[in-house]
């Protein structure tokens, strides 16, 4: 029946965003943006717009790993728009904070931060009821995402967005937590701070390996080494759940 078809394709597109996230996360990028075709080619199965923008934005955290900082912006710029009328609000705010993560990646301070500012406009105050796609996505998660963005342009007031939301962060989000302090960890450094982002980025690297997170431990290994090249920014950190 249509209407099962349509459930079911929407199903197989969420478990292949989590099976790119989980391969992009050990570094099997190829892996990663073959999951996330196969979510949007399944999604648009669906026949629905919010799957469909979900998996795009999903995969142009891909695009923000390989260096394509501009493609990840038009993507997520595109599926924001294709999204604005009819994907749930919690939805759309995430998919405006990628777009912000996006646009740090490409440099673009000012237009990041008004984009943060929409997502925090967008979020629902309470949990939607049974809204689809899943995205874990808070008042915390969303101060986590902007303070990555901030630490990703050397904006000093990443320290103490990043300080705030890490006393706030439910312990339970490993994932987010080892991705948060890397962020702290590069801010701190940037601000002269280096005993402090040296004990973050090592709390950062045990929880990568309890983790079994290539990315994670490969971004806090480099905090760790004290060389120009690694005082660049490193990785990524964002879509909300690290």
């Amino acid at each position: 029946m249509p209407t099962v078809r349509e459930q079911l394709t929407a199903l197989l597109s969420e478990m292949h965003t989590l099976a790119g996230w989980q391969a992009l996360d050990t570094s099997t990028v190829t892996a990663a943006w073959s999951h996330y075709e196969e979510s949007k080619s399944t999604a648009a199965q669906s026949g629905s717009v919010a799957y469909v923008s979900h998996a795009a934005g999903e995969q142009s955290v891909v695009l923000i790993e390989a260096g394509q900082t501009a493609d990840a912006v038009a993507v997520l710029d595109y599926a924001r728009r294709e999204a604005e009328l009819t994907a749930p609000a919690v939805l759309r705010s995430w998919l405006a904070a990628a777009h912000g993560e996006a646009l740090a990646a490409d440099g673009r301070r000012s237009e990041s931060l008004a984009a943060f500012d929409r997502a925090a406009d967008l979020l629902p105050s309470v949990d939607e009821a049974d809204e689809r796609p899943y995205v874990a996505l808070d008042a915390v998660h969303l101060a986590r995402w902007r303070g990555h963005a901030l630490a990703r342009v050397g904006d000093p007031e990443a320290v103490a967005v990043l300080s705030e939301a890490l006393g706030r962060l439910d312990p339970s989000f490993v994932r987010a937590e080892t991705s948060l302090r890397i962020d702290l960890a590069t801010a701190l450094e940037a601000s002269g701070e280096r005993e402090e982002a040296r004990r973050h980025a090592e709390r950062a690297e045990a929880l990568a390996t309890q983790l079994g997170s290539a990315r994670h431990g490969r971004r806090a290994r480099a905090l760790l080494f004290d060389s120009p090249a690694n005082r660049d920014y490193v990785g990524l950190g964002g879509c909300a759940a690290g």
